[in-house]
């Protein structure tokens, strides 16, 4: 990994990148690894070709609902940009992200220093610190 992170955070799912936006809030350089192809964690989507043809799916979480007043901002956000929307046959907490669950995830990724592709096989301590 090139570069100095203060802060190495491991999956870029909902949780990870929720970490990473709060360490970051605080000036800390945060960096993300995710051993997946991009956004997703618990609400990934697949591309699969049938057909010949190419078709995404969601495969992870149906919905999420926003019960937490913290979460709730957070899904406001995600509603004014556009990448989550209600799904009132659910029940009236329940959201989606759209076009697909991973949406909101990207969303949350855009502005951080994620780096996909990449699986994390150990730590070492070294001093003071963990590599």
């Amino acid at each position: 990994m090139d570069g100095q992170a203060d802060i190495l955070i491991i999956g870029g799912g909902m949780a990870g990148l929720s970490a990473a936006a709060a360490f970051a809030g605080t000036g800390a350089l945060v960096t993300v690894l995710d051993k997946g192809r991009g956004p997703g964690g618990r609400m990934a989507a697949r591309r699969v070709e049938i057909g010949g043809e190419q078709v995404s799916f969601d495969h992870g979480a149906q919905y999420f609902t926003a019960r937490d007043p913290a979460f709730r901002a957070a899904v406001a956000g995600w509603e004014a940009a556009g990448v989550a929307v209600r799904w009132p046959a659910a029940g009236e907490e329940a959201w989606v992200g759209t076009p697909g669950m991973n949406a909101c995830v990207k969303h949350m990724a855009a502005d951080l220093d994620v780096r996909w592709n990449l699986r994390a096989e150990r730590l070492c301590r070294e001093g003071a610190f963990w590599r």
